[in-house]
């Protein structure tokens, strides 16, 4: 590090930041990004004893890939006490983002990817679905005969709903395990 001069030890922080946002979806327990976040430590600790000021080229990277790259930079430097999540411009952490209403997250341990807010609104959904009923659009309601495709709860009559996603079938959850979702989340806050 010592060879390099100041500019170069910026722009490889600002290179080792985005691998960290890139593999974001490995944390907390994936070394590969586990090293690079030890990179950003490392790399952010030589610029202090070099006394130079890297915070307007972290303002640009922010500007340049419409993440909070000084929060992603704290965040680093504070783990493992702080897991540095990816956020978006609007603060919403990338990897938590709901995938129905995308304006808010879901909780760290949730078994359900949705914000409450949605949880709430998909719980009454299952109570009151009309024949020919238009789903909102990220969801997909069924009944099936399939176990392995539906909670443990459920049998071949109960209305299930999971995400509408191309690339994966989820397991369909019913209104009890939405319930319970929703009595897990209140009693961990």
């Amino acid at each position: 590090m010592v060879s390099r001069d100041s500019d170069e030890l910026i722009e490889d922080l600002c290179l080792a930041l985005r691998n960290v946002a890139i593999g974001n979806y490995g944390l907390p327990g994936d070394q590969r990004i586990v090293k690079y976040i030890d990179e950003v430590k490392a790399l952010y600790a030589e610029i202090l004893k070099r006394d130079v000021n890297s915070e307007v080229r972290i303002r640009q990277l922010s500007g340049e890939t419409g993440w909070q790259m000084e929060v992603l930079l704290a965040d680093c430097l504070a783990f493992p006490a702080v897991c540095p999540y990816l956020r978006d411009e609007d603060g919403i952490r990338k990897y938590f983002r709901c995938p129905l209403c995308r304006k808010a997250e879901f909780p760290v341990d949730s078994k359900l990817e949705m914000c409450d807010e949605c949880l709430e609104r998909v719980a009454g959904i299952l109570d009151t679905i009309p024949p020919l009923y238009t789903p909102p659009p990220g969801l997909l309601f069924y009944r099936t005969y399939n176990s392995s495709k539906r909670c443990s709860h459920a049998d071949s009559d109960t209305v299930l709903v999971t995400r509408d996603d191309e690339e994966f079938w989820y397991t369909g959850r019913c209104k009890v395990c939405l319930l319970d979702e929703k009595t897990s989340r209140s009693r961990s806050r």
